[in-house]
């Protein structure tokens, strides 16, 4: 039995409740990659406690499961999953992922947090935006520094922005890198302690000072500089992309099979100046705008946009990965063939969801890396 589920009941409920009352303001981000690494670094130079829940599991997708309904898709469900856990192990506040936009994860929101409640749990609730990320970080940081002077969090969004920078770049050095390496895993490892050290920032001086260092974790792997690899663009839902989790670790097995990934986002892109912003999205519109006419929700028309940028010659292929039955992504994929059957690309679409394995994810990307090894050979005949 779950403790949330023990909670919901009789004394043990009232018990929870006011053992959480009295503690202090502990803030929990939900597992989604190194985000949420520099989400708790950033709560942390705010001065607020970040509560870090267990990695995703098959825990959690069990408590999402069982707490969320059927059809909801499977990011819904691991959130929730995640949400739960966060209670169990204190936090008092819960920055939930989701936004007005036409995709259930959206929607979801409110009955999850709805649904803590039912269990026993008095947690407060925020919702952050996925599409308007820049936006709800300044409310949140309002709503978590109680109402500083403006002047007091200039520093700690600098210093954010200072994170992600860097957490791009590393994720792009270890994309490129991970292809080339002369020994198995130990990209995998310099990644891993580069980590560490982006972990144990405090502020954004340390972050100046050492941040050739970690980057250089990664540089100074042996790479075979000769080995000819592949290049794949990785498109669609962002959760799925950013959740080892559900794609069954996707960028690391791409990697150690020879191929160069690059994914369609960078989190800094998200969160920098609007305007800066807007001109991507404006220049991916464009480029979309033959397959797919106009926004549906969620990524759908960033997905489409990217892919198309992407194939005017620079990559081999491309992976679409979504949830299973997640609309926007459906009408992204139907796009996808279009642009599959004009440009010339290859397209590999994969969808995830509790009963995906594996090992059928493992056949079908050997199988496409194989394709495009084909394809290469007979372009160089």
């Amino acid at each position: 039995m779950f403790k949330g589920c023990d909670a919901r009941h009789g004394l043990l409920g009232k018990l929870h409740r006011v053992w959480q009352r009295g503690m202090s303001r502990q803030v929990a981000f939900p597992p989604l990659g190194i985000i949420s690494l520099a989400a708790n670094s950033y709560l942390r130079a705010l001065g607020v406690e970040a509560l870090s829940p267990p990695p995703t599991s098959r825990r959690t997708l069990d408590i999402g499961v069982r707490g969320t309904p059927e059809m909801v898709c499977i990011p819904c469900k691991l959130l929730f999953g995640n949400y739960v856990e966060a209670a169990e192990h204190g936090a008092t506040d819960i920055i939930m992922l989701g936004g007005p936009g036409t995709c259930r994860l959206g929607y979801s929101v409110a009955h999850q947090a709805r649904r803590l409640q039912e269990w026993g749990f008095t947690v407060r609730t925020h919702t952050l935006d996925l599409y308007h990320v820049h936006r709800d970080l300044f409310r949140l940081t309002r709503v978590f520094t109680e109402g500083r002077p403006a002047h007091e969090l200039v520093e700690p969004l600098r210093f954010l922005l200072g994170l992600l920078t860097l957490t791009d770049a590393l994720d792009t050095l270890t994309l490129v890198a991970r292809a080339r390496e002369r020994e198995h895993g130990a990209v995998d490892r310099a990644y891993a302690a580069a980590l560490e050290r982006i972990a144990a920032l405090r502020n954004r001086r340390e972050l100046d000072e050492q941040r050739d260092a970690i980057l250089g974790l990664v540089q100074q792997v042996e790479l075979d500089h000769e080995r000819p690899v592949l290049r794949i663009g990785l498109v669609g839902d962002v959760y799925t992309i950013l959740t080892p989790f559900l794609n069954h670790n996707l960028e690391v097995r791409l990697g150690r099979m020879g191929v160069e990934v690059y994914r369609w986002f960078h989190y800094t892109g998200r969160i920098h100046l609007p305007l800066l912003r807007q001109e991507r999205d404006e220049q991916a519109r464009r480029a979309g705008s033959r397959y797919l006419k106009r926004d549906v929700g969620g990524f759908a028309r960033s997905t489409v946009g990217e892919a198309a940028l992407m194939a005017q010659g620079k990559v081999d292929g491309l992976i679409h990965v979504a949830p299973f039955n997640c609309t926007p992504e459906m009408v992204a994929q139907s796009a996808l063939v279009a642009l599959q059957r004009e440009r010339g690309v290859p397209v590999l679409s994969l969808s995830f969801d509790e009963q995906t394995g594996a090992a059928g994810v493992i056949t079908r990307l050997e199988a496409f890396v194989d394709m495009l090894w084909a394809a290469r050979r007979r372009g160089g005949q």
